[in-house]
């Protein structure tokens, strides 16, 4: 207890980074293993029959008897596939030194025995492939007879590595399929890391660090303030409500020293792994003295039906301040279920501290093109893992019927829904902890959240709902209500619209781009966009704030001051931090006159 109570202590000692000062080497370095010494000492007091408890014991050497009693009750029923897999083989190497020779014949009898399965998911077949490699590589030589698969250690060893070698390879030349997600950047990082510091082989091991460095620089991109700004392909409702739910959260605080200490056995094996964040990623992460446009390309899930190409293209557009983030996909339904398209983050009013909007679509179709199951059959299946859904008051999601143009800090979004669309609608989120929600007589809607002002002039009219937060928060289950149950705080004011030929216009400014919320008021009233909205004929002119023109017909013909856009000249990173072009398997990272060159197809690591 005398050392937890020290740690919490050193934790609130740590200064948190801004704006004006960002650590040096040796004060990040310092730092962050005082995060880590507080890290472990919340799990190796704890009792509990886990694998993360039993690892932290091992790790610090606290009563190892213990530890493996609560290992030992783990294996009793392995379940949860790759979910199992990489914890078991992280405690295994982590402990393997101080545990018992009895737990470890069951740690290796659990992997004779439980046939855990691959699963459908780009995460799923990192954690399967890395921790399948990792293990062969503990107990080298063996038969097919002694592993859950028939294969032998070289024959799944083999394997492992020629996968994750191959998906490297795609994931840095046509972008990530599963990109840039709050709730799934873990999963990555735990397969990178935990290659990284357990791989005995120096070619896996070196790859590991290079995708650690690769996702993690990605995510310092469009990091502010513990938040993960920018479109995402995957994310909760219930953490999208709640950012600090999100495992990139704890991922931002232990390794970027931002926002507010938090606790996560996702983040456990990258730390017990040894792996050490590259200081520039760290000013990457937390330097907002300059503001900045960042573009990326990534990939579509894959298109198992109803596609003619496998991976289609998806363009991101980030813009970045030291208040704000916006950050946007150009539109259609790129990834099933948890899509977010776009969304404004702002540091006031936090965890709310976000306005956006969708069209809560659902269909067959959707899901045909994603999961390979039977597509009359799959339905149910979803609906009762992820309750959200086919619910038309969900906040995640994609459409086929939903298109973006950003340019800096405006954002255009136009909707053509056809009749009988699963959902006739389409909604925006306003928190209820806006300090001034103005709706004008121009036509705008004027928001203001401490520094950071949000206009959003509709295309077409709409009604205002407000929703309340439920007590209990569950996973894949609505997360809000309309019904003003005892004690239920107001949330959010849905902004709700039946037209099905729609859009809005969004600007987003800062006190130091524009000055007082007066000022914004005011700049709005003399930009008023104009639409033609018709059914198969949808399209919006509008000349923003800065002077620009922007005149944007749906679904993907872009004009910028006369200019056509062509997203598909888009790099697969573009910005003042990160470069790569399409196809070079290489990552060019640089701040100031520092820089990390990754070169996946040479398998070099150049950092100065």
């Amino acid at each position: 207890m005398k050392r937890l109570m020290m740690s919490l202590l050193i934790i609130t000692l740590v200064p948190v980074c801004v704006l004006s000062q960002l650590q040096t080497r040796e004060e990040y370095q310092k730092g962050f293993q005082e995060r880590f010494d507080w890290f472990v000492a919340h799990y190796d007091t704890s009792t509990r029959a886990r694998f993360n408890v039993a690892a932290a014991r091992y790790y610090s050497n606290n009563n190892t008897e213990l530890a493996d009693s609560l290992v030992l009750e783990e294996l009793k029923e392995p379940r949860g596939a790759m979910f199992w897999m990489y914890p078991c083989i992280g405690t295994y190497i982590v402990g393997k030194d101080k545990m018992s020779d009895a737990t470890k014949q069951a740690f290796r009898h659990a992997w004779k025995t439980y046939a855990p399965t691959r699963g459908d998911t780009e995460n799923h077949w990192a954690m399967y492939y890395a921790s399948l490699f990792l293990a062969t590589e503990q107990w080298p030589g063996l038969p097919g007879s002694e592993w859950y698969n028939g294969r032998s250690s070289d024959e799944n060893r083999i394997e492992s590595k020629e996968y994750l070698f191959s998906w490297a390879g795609l994931t840095t030349s046509k972008g990530q399929g599963e990109f840039d997600s709050p709730d799934y950047l873990a999963e990555y990082m735990v397969a990178a890391t935990m290659l990284s510091g357990f791989a005995q082989d120096p070619k896996v091991k070196k790859l590991g660090t290079m995708l650690a460095d690769y996702f993690m620089a990605d995510f310092a991109a469009e990091h502010l303030n513990q938040q993960y700004g920018g479109g995402h392909s995957r994310i909760y409702e219930r953490n999208l409500m709640n950012f600090r739910s999100s495992t990139s959260t704890a991922y931002a605080y232990y390794y970027f020293n931002a926002g507010e200490p938090i606790v996560s056995g996702w983040i456990m094996y990258p730390l017990f792994s040894g792996y050490k964040l590259p200081h520039i990623i760290y000013k990457i992460a937390n330097d907002r003295s300059q503001t900045y446009l960042h573009k990326e390309r990534k990939r579509v899930r894959h298109n198992i039906r109803f596609g003619p190409e496998i991976n289609p293209p998806v363009y991101k557009t980030t813009y970045m301040t030291d208040k704000y983030v916006l950050g946007s996909l150009h539109g259609s339904l790129l990834q099933p279920i948890q899509q977010q398209t776009w969304a404004v983050r702002y540091r006031y009013g936090q965890p709310y501290s976000m306005i956006f909007g969708l069209h809560p679509y659902w269909s067959i179709r959707e899901i045909g093109t994603f999961f390979p199951e039977e597509i009359k059959t799959s339905m149910a299946g979803i609906t009762a893992s992820k309750t959200t859904y086919n619910n038309p008051d969900k906040w995640t999601g994609g459409s086929y019927y939903e298109y973006t143009f950003q340019h800096k800090n405006t954002l255009m979004v136009l909707y053509d829904i056809p009749v009988g669309t699963t959902s006739n609608h389409i909604d925006g989120f306003f928190p209820a902890n806006l300090q001034q929600r103005i709706v004008d007589d121009s036509g705008w809607i004027m928001c203001k959240a401490g520094d950071t002002y949000v206009g959003w002039y509709p295309l077409q009219p709409g009604e205002w709902i407000p929703e309340y937060e439920l007590d209990k928060q569950v996973w894949n289950r609505a997360t809000g209500t309309r019904e003003k149950i005892k004690e239920a705080k107001l949330r959010n004011y849905r902004l709700r619209s039946w037209e099905l030929q729609n859009g809005y216009v969004v600007e987003v400014r800062n006190q130091a781009e524009i000055g007082s919320f007066e000022s914004f008021q005011q700049a709005l009233r003399k930009h008023i966009p104009e639409a033609f909205l018709e059914p198969g004929d949808v399209s919006v002119s509008y000349v923003n704030l800065n002077g620009d023109k922007l005149d944007f017909k749906y679904p993907d013909q872009r004009r910028l001051n006369g200019k056509c856009v062509d997203l598909s000249k888009t790099p697969l990173f573009q910005g003042p931090y990160l470069n790569a072009d399409v196809d070079s398997k290489r990552l060019y990272i640089t701040y100031k006159d520092e820089s990390l060159y990754l070169d996946f197809e040479r398998l070099l690591r150049i950092e100065k």
